[in-house]
């Protein structure tokens, strides 16, 4: 059922299609398709005048950050060796949305949930066994929570938990196809597999160092050697 139609302001629509733009460039591989690359062109010309500050320069202050995730986990009844996992994820669909949705971190759309279950999460994102098997349903309470305080009615809660339902298994496929991760991910993942504290600023630089080391050493065996030497 879609949405009813409402006016809006002609400048507002045009900042909105130019931060979905953006957001596409950061997340999504750049298109080659001969009518996507004419209908974005024709896109950046209409709106790119009225593309505003990025709302990512404006984090959400520490307390109202500290609210939303007490009043998140308050309104679940986890066991209590759950129940960090479960906080800890609501902080990351904070980070996520503070970063990636135009429209504020509480802002998810079926779209934005495909984007963070198909490519986001499966590129940068280092999780354990529990984080991975609690994170669609916790994704789901999330998104009803998010959208309900931003006063969002039921009916159009119930799409975005849909695709949730939809990209769960898309995210368990893509979680696990090294091919597919990030430069980020790729050493979280080598950092974590060596036992390396990642919120231990030091440890991980000094890792950082160990694994370049390591990589250069690899190239210089792997070099093919001069003939006669």
């Amino acid at each position: 059922m879609p949405m009813p139609p409402t006016e809006q302001d002609t400048v507002e629509v045009l900042a909105d299609l130019a931060l979905a733009l953006r957001l596409t460039d950061m997340t999504w591989p750049r298109q080659d398709d001969e009518d996507v690359v004419a209908l974005r062109a024709l896109a950046w010309a209409r709106c790119r005048d009225h593309l505003p500050d990025w709302p990512g320069h404006q984090p959400l202050g520490e307390a109202e950050r500290t609210r939303l995730l007490d009043a998140f986990t308050a309104s679940r009844t986890d066991a209590a060796q759950e129940a960090d996992t479960v906080r800890s994820l609501a902080d990351l669909f904070l980070d996520y949305g503070e970063n990636y949705l135009s429209r504020g971190p509480l802002c998810w759309s079926p779209g934005q949930v495909a984007g963070f279950l198909e490519d986001w999460l499966p590129r940068k994102a280092v999780l354990d066994q529990e984080h991975r098997t609690l994170l669609p349903a916790v994704l789901t309470q999330w998104v009803t929570f998010a959208l309900t305080e931003r006063g969002v009615e039921e009916p159009w809660i119930s799409p975005v938990i849909a695709a949730v339902d939809a990209y769960a298994s898309a995210f368990r496929a893509a979680f696990d196809d090294e091919e597919a991760w990030g430069p980020a991910k790729q050493i979280s993942a080598a950092l974590a597999a060596r036992g390396i504290d990642l919120t231990d600023r030091d440890a991980v630089d000094a890792a950082v160092r160990t694994l370049n080391a390591e990589q250069l050493a690899r190239q210089l065996t792997d070099r093919p050697r001069p003939s006669g030497s």
